[in-house]
């Protein structure tokens, strides 16, 4: 049951630029990179709970279809580490449209569906079939502050009314300068189980190289505590 719940967090984890690598923490905003331009995100995940260690890590091309629209292909790795074994193998990958329908007066919202297929289906990280799903942001830019929330509605079985998950985020941003800030989120999921989390963390640009770390703690007795980075590159 935890590598399932391994796997499907992490798509959880994504459901993801002023500073990209801090969607680690915000898990997604609703900036796009505008026509032709590209850039490589890399996150990784790693949560310290009583009995068992998850991680996972998830590398990401991002590509500007027009100004309002970005293709993103993500290939996600995941980590377990229990008292019985150690695992660790590739989940399946997925593909993310995102487009922001809505931009005014500092108030933007985007939708994101994503598409995940089983590439390596004998992986225990892997769902074993085709998943997908549709996540809604939105953001509010004020001076300093920055506001995102997301709401994301996955299905994880093929079945018409089958298991799905819905996952929502609240993060708050305060823009120190130009290139740091410190950012807070709270998050709950509901799949078979609620799951409810916060984490605080910083995110800093310097040129092409953007990056965002945190930690953070499900608000459950056998997490001690999680932690959350990004790094990103851009090539214009």
């Amino acid at each position: 049951m935890k590598i399932i719940r391994l796997a499907v967090a992490i798509f959880v984890f994504l459901q993801s630029y002023a500073y990209a690598g801090k969607k680690a923490l915000i898990w997604d905003d609703t900036e796009t990179l505008g026509t032709s331009n590209s850039q490589n995100e890399n996150y990784f995940f790693y949560t310290d709970n009583l009995g068992e260690k998850e991680g996972s890590y998830i590398f990401n091309f991002t590509y500007g279809y027009n100004d309002l629209t970005d293709v993103a292909i993500n290939i996600p790795v995941g980590y377990l580490e229990s008292y019985e074994n150690t695992y660790s193998d590739m989940a399946d990958p997925f593909v993310e449209v995102k487009y922001r329908f809505f931009d005014k007066n500092g108030v933007k919202f985007a939708i994101k569906p994503y598409l995940g297929y089983p590439i390596k289906k004998h992986s225990e990280f892997s769902e074993h079939h085709i998943s997908y799903g549709i996540t809604l942001i939105s953001q509010i830019d004020l001076e300093q502050f920055r506001m995102y929330a997301n709401s994301s509605y996955m299905v994880h079985k093929d079945r018409p009314l089958g298991e799905y998950e819905i996952f929502q985020s609240l993060s708050i941003e305060y823009n120190f300068t130009e290139n740091f800030s410190v950012i807070s989120s709270l998050y709950i999921s509901s799949y078979g189980e609620t799951e409810k989390g916060g984490l605080i963390g910083i995110g800093y640009s310097k040129g092409k190289v953007e990056i965002g770390l945190g930690i953070g703690k499900m608000f459950n007795l056998e997490n001690n505590y999680s932690i959350y980075s990004g790094i990103t590159f851009r090539f214009f």
